[in-house]
């Protein structure tokens, strides 16, 4: 099978996966992107100590960021969610693993500490937001996942098409300026066509939500971009044929729904 191939029915998948548990509700949802947060967070913990350094075992990042989501997923399903509810969930983590560095010896404790809290505030923290954009059924989350796949895809088309100037070579030198305008250009006009069904939001605030959702999704990938550098690598993963990882996968998604969510919360 090509790699063209691999990747369109991965992507297949994915999509199929996420708008029907999108549909059957927060728990659904929950359920399905709770082992999703555990990968991203295995992954996370490759790139950071990958390269012959001595860190923390792998099984306390990855129930660290478990932890996270669930408690930050369960406050939106059965209290209202607030930011300080998910500050609280990640300082509760945090102390604890904190508790954990003291009592190993030969340990880094800022190092370690700081790429734990790196881990919870990327990885299980957009994970476990995701409840609340159920909240009230689920076109919220359906509207920012259509804004962050056209995106990639206006990002793409028009980076072949019309790519000229690059974007951050240091980081991603496939990125180019052309196809970031595209990407927020073809966003925008879709996030126009959702408010004529979805009224939750108005037009402008649709826009403007798009205009975040693209902006935060090309920092994102390319931050995704930058640890992988770092470690010296070309993908976080092999679990997805054709895409690589799962950060690869979702490195945009990683920044923009937490921005979504803000936009959304800010304008009421």
């Amino acid at each position: 099978m090509s790699e063209l191939a691999k990747r369109a029915m991965t992507g297949a998948a994915y999509v199929a996966l996420t708008l029907g548990a999108a549909w059957t509700g927060p728990v659904t949802t929950t359920l399905l992107f709770l082992p999703v947060c555990g990968l991203a967070a295995r992954e996370m913990h490759r790139l950071t100590w990958g390269r012959g350094e001595e860190g923390p075992p792998m099984e306390i990042t990855v129930f660290a960021a478990l932890a996270t989501c669930l408690l930050i997923a369960l406050s939106g399903i059965i209290t209202p969610f607030t930011p300080l509810r998910a500050a609280f969930s990640v300082l509760v983590i945090f102390i604890l693993a904190s508790v954990e560095v003291l009592f190993r010896k030969d340990a880094d404790p800022a190092k370690e500490l700081g790429a734990l809290l790196t881990t919870l505030i990327y990885i299980a923290l957009p994970f476990g937001i995701i409840t609340w954009f159920l909240t009230d059924g689920p076109w919220l989350f359906i509207g920012f996942m259509l804004l962050l796949w056209t995106n990639d895809t206006g990002a793409y088309l028009a980076g072949r098409a019309f790519g000229r100037h690059k974007l951050l070579p240091h980081v991603s030198p496939n990125k180019t300026i052309e196809g970031f305008i595209g990407g927020v250009f073809l966003t925008v006009c879709v996030s126009l066509l959702l408010s004529m069904e979805w009224h939750g939001l108005s037009m402008g605030h649709w826009a403007f939500c798009a205009v975040m959702v693209a902006f935060t999704a090309t920092i994102g990938d390319l931050l995704e971009s930058a640890f992988k550098r770092a470690a010296g690598v070309k993908d976080s993963g092999d679990i997805l044929p054709g895409h690589g990882g799962i950060l690869d996968r979702f490195d945009g998604f990683l920044l923009a729904a937490p921005a979504m969510l803000a936009c959304v919360k800010f304008m009421g």
